[in-house]
């Protein structure tokens, strides 16, 4: 019993699309409304597709390409009618003359080269079944697409295989037409039957055709055109070595008439079971038409090199032998010993006029399923002459034709057959991918949406933050002030009010040491006043302001004595409470001097590295010990304002010896401003 073969294994078809019914679109990426990326990052699903997607394409690029259509005049069976008149069950039958074991069976499509109605794929049967049968067994179905549609498969064979089932008859029963608006019409171009490295339906001699309708219009239409080896396929060839190596072809003959031969020495005699004739092809001369075969040959084998007793397996002398495009013009074999072949141009190839020639591309023979004409010695009665050549007598039998390899007619078919399945399997892929476009297009707004939504509520957020932020520093700064007005300006206006008060209460009024001082506190609280309002007036504070109040604040304080300021490495201003701090701390310490140190000279430096300052200030004055000092001297204070700033306070004094104060801290504290409330 023979198998059944599931149809996606043995079919594989091509994806339709723009053109003509059947033909072969190249595969693209789909164009996606969701970025490919995107749609990987939202689903496995997706991802998994698109995965092998890109295997697929991978593998397809592997792949032989599909054959350039190669049949010659010979288009094959055909049988057509319209608006219905066409009787659907229309069948051919191929008999092989005897029982052989069968490999599989490959159904070539006919390419009709008349662009309205045909192309690539035209009548191929849309509903179909094939099936084997010997001499009385019954019939068993080699394959069965009665069901179903089987599309289209365009320029590419649908091959079958039957697992070395022993038939003798191969019958194709189609049961639903190829049609295009009223037309309907069965068609196929060749029905190849393989065991071993063979096609037994043009490698056997007697092999008959059966058809229950045919449209018999020679030169392109004839049941007999379904087993004469010509097809759209051409000669099975694949990328093969760098070297061009067309073959071989004689001198020009002005004669077309001229006898030439080429033979070949197989080395030792083997039953020959059918040789094979390759095609030469220079596209630049012939683009439907093979180079240099001749219109009438004699193909003949001898176990002699002088062929004095020569058996002929074939012969076109009296009709002309049509010119099989690029196809293997296969010879049957008598199964007989032989070790010479030749093969006789009877009437040369015309290239122009008065210029004729013969040309082939390999001479092929084989015994056993094996290609004994391998590397075999060729000898010919004329050949072309120049050096370097691509024809040479030698590249007959080097199986090249060109650039391109002959392989065995399993292994192409297998190659093309798996380029269809390739090619459905992508068409599938784009297909799924391309209906899971809604649902990804509506994930990704959905998600744009929220992101912009999550992105507005953020930027929101933020200004809020910053806000909030903002305000906590304007009441932390008015704060700050509003301390500042209490502790100097207060205190002075205070001091003022009393020593007032006190010199209208005493006899003779205000003595003259409190007018002095009354004046001194007056002056220090317009001084006060001043720094408290350049802090708080709009403008820039950068780091020459900065540099220049503190430098008039010490100016002030520092009236009558010898001092001097030196600034280093503040290109950037501090935060403006830095700069608050910086201020009240250099006048707090300088009004110690004034009052303590009972110095002449004072030196003030203020140095700025990386991200920390440093606040110095030393004077020749008489000096103190540090463990005996008194809140008096406001040390609590500039320690107090060194922890606010991130930084220190450094005390250096002995008695005669002046005194040296440093306070460090950062140009800008990570602490929120309003902690920095001394």
């Amino acid at each position: 019993m023979f198998r059944h073969v599931p149809a996606l294994l043995v079919a594989g078809w091509l994806g339709s699309g723009p053109g003509l019914p059947g033909q072969e679109t190249t595969p693209v990426e789909p164009v996606l409304s969701v970025p490919t990326a995107i749609g990987r990052w939202l689903s496995a699903d997706f991802r998994h597709l698109d995965d092998r997607r890109i295997r697929l394409a991978k593998e397809l690029a592997s792949l032989p390409a599909t054959p350039q259509n190669e049949q010659s005049a010979h288009l094959g069976w055909k049988i057509f009618g319209y608006s219905g008149a066409l009787p659907p069950r229309q069948w051919v039958e191929v008999d092989l003359g005897g029982i052989y074991p069968i490999d599989a069976v490959a159904l070539v499509p006919v390419d009709e080269p008349t662009p309205e109605t045909g192309g690539p794929g035209y009548g191929f049967p849309r509903r179909f079944r094939v099936e084997l049968r010997a001499d009385s067994s019954p019939a068993a179905t080699l394959a069965d697409f009665s069901a179903v549609d089987f599309p289209n498969p365009g320029a590419l064979p649908v091959l079958l295989p039957a697992r070395q089932a022993k038939a003798r008859y191969v019958r194709v029963t189609m049961i639903e037409p190829w049609t295009s608006e009223a037309l309907e019409a069965y068609a196929l171009g060749e029905i190849m039957v393989l065991s071993g490295n063979r096609n037994l339906a043009t490698g056997l001699r007697g092999v008959k055709v059966r058809a229950s309708g045919s449209l018999e219009s020679p030169p392109a239409w004839s049941r007999e055109h379904l087993t004469d080896g010509q097809s759209t396929v051409g000669a099975p060839l694949v990328r093969g070595e760098r070297r061009r190596a067309h073959g071989w072809q004689s001198a020009r003959s002005g004669d077309g008439g001229t006898a030439i031969r080429a033979q070949v020495d197989l080395g030792r005699a083997w039953p020959l079971d059918e040789l094979r004739l390759v095609p030469a092809r220079l596209q630049q001369y012939t683009t439907r038409q093979a180079y240099g075969f001749p219109s009438r040959l004699r193909v003949e084998v001898s176990s002699d090199a002088e062929f004095a007793s020569p058996r002929v397996l074939a012969e076109w002398s009296s009709q002309p032998f049509i010119n099989p495009a690029f196809n293997p013009v296969v010879v049957p074999g008598d199964g007989q010993p032989a070790r010479h072949l030749r093969i006789t141009a009877l009437e040369l190839w015309p290239r122009g006029q008065d210029y004729h020639l013969f040309a082939l591309a390999e001479v092929q023979a084989y015994s056993g399923g094996v290609n004994v004409a391998r590397n075999a010695t060729v000898s010919v009665s004329s050949s072309q002459g120049g050096e370097p050549s691509h024809w040479q007598p030698a590249f007959l039998t080097d199986g090249l034709r060109g650039s391109l390899e002959l392989i065995e007619w399993p292994e192409w078919l297998h190659l093309l057959s798996r380029r269809r399945e390739v090619l459905h399997e992508l068409a599938q892929t784009g297909a799924a991918l391309a209906a899971r476009q809604p649902a990804l297009a509506r994930t990704t707004r959905w998600m744009l949406m929220i992101g912009l939504t999550l992105g507005v509520l953020g930027t929101l957020t933020a200004i809020a933050r910053a806000r909030l932020a903002q305000t906590r520093a304007v009441i932390a700064l008015q704060r700050r002030i509003a301390g500042d007005l209490h502790d100097e300006i207060g205190s002075n206006l205070a001091n003022i009010a009393m020593l007032t008060e006190l010199g209208q209460r005493a006899p003779g009024g205000i003595a003259s040491a409190d007018v002095t001082e009354i004046r001194r506190l007056a002056h220090e609280s317009a001084a006060a006043m001043r720094d408290i309002v350049w802090l708080i007036q709009p403008g820039p504070h950068d780091a020459p302001r900065l540099a220049e109040r503190l430098r008039a604040s010490a100016g002030r304080l520092l009236g009558g004595l010898e001092w001097q300021f030196k600034i280093t490495g503040l290109a950037v201003a501090p935060a403006l409470d830095v700069q608050r701090h910086l201020l009240l701390a250099l006048k707090e310490i300088l009004h110690n001097v004034l009052r303590h140190a009972n110095a002449g000279r004072v030196e003030i430096r203020l140095a700025a590295e990386g991200p920390r300052f440093s606040l110095e200030v030393r004077d020749n004055g008489q000096g103190f010990d540090p463990r005996l000092a008194v809140d008096g001297h406001g040390l609590t204070s500039l320690r107090h304002r060194a922890t606010l700033l991130g930084g220190a306070l450094e005390l250096d004094s002995r008695p005669g010896h002046g005194t040296r104060v440093v306070l460090s801290g950062n140009l800008h504290p990570a602490a929120p401003p309003a902690s920095l409330s001394a």
